[in-house]
């Protein structure tokens, strides 16, 4: 696998969710959420895109030009950069920037149904299972994730369906992966504690 730039990440634990600096809009949409989980995913998230942005643009956090595009993917208004949103259950909230197309996904490592990974992979991806030793909880949600973070690259979410990514070549915690239509990705995984972080960077 070739050497490909990082995309430049940010993950906050729960104390450091800061409402404060969340736009008119924002503040909004939090208060529509009925479940505080969600409340505190959401607005950790938000604080991780908007501290990370500001040092990249050189403005306050509350100035990031943070916005949600037509098909609900968050996107940065007048600046060359891309940016992606995760949480997970609203104890861990991330982001990551980039240059080009970027997916971050955080996933909790729990129990799965044991033939998820019949639904979620392509024939010619089972190698890549078997590499990783089998359909376990932790490989099966490192594939998911890995999976949803190239989704969320492309803006798509899970409405693609996880057939329309395939994976190969994952080890020492990097990877590559093909869309839909041929695109390249450079992907990234680490596990913290319970959690997969995974991240999708396009060629």
């Amino acid at each position: 696998m070739t050497t490909a730039p990082r995309p430049t990440l940010r993950l906050l634990p729960a104390a450091a969710a800061r409402p404060d600096l969340l736009s008119p809009e924002e503040s909004a949409r939090l208060a529509a959420f009925r479940h505080e989980a969600r409340r505190r995913g959401f607005v950790l998230g938000r604080t991780a895109a908007r501290t990370l942005l500001a040092e990249s643009l050189g403005c306050s956090p509350e100035a990031v030009p943070l916005a949600v595009g037509a098909d609900g993917a968050p996107e940065v208004q007048g600046a060359p950069l891309h940016v992606s949103i995760a949480h997970a259950a609203g104890d861990l909230g991330g982001a990551a920037i980039a240059s080009r197309a970027v997916g971050l996904d955080l996933e909790a490592i729990r129990q799965r149904r044991p033939d998820l990974w019949r639904r979620m992979l392509r024939p010619d991806e089972y190698a890549v299972l078997e590499a990783l030793g089998g359909p376990t909880d932790e490989t099966q949600t490192l594939l998911w994730s890995l999976k949803e973070a190239v989704l969320k690259g492309r803006r798509t979410g899970l409405r693609a369906g996880m057939h329309s990514v395939r994976l190969r070549q994952l080890a020492a915690g990097v990877g590559e992966g093909r869309d839909a239509d041929g695109g390249a990705w450079r992907l990234g995984y680490e596990r913290r504690g319970d959690l997969w972080v995974t991240w999708a960077l396009a060629e």
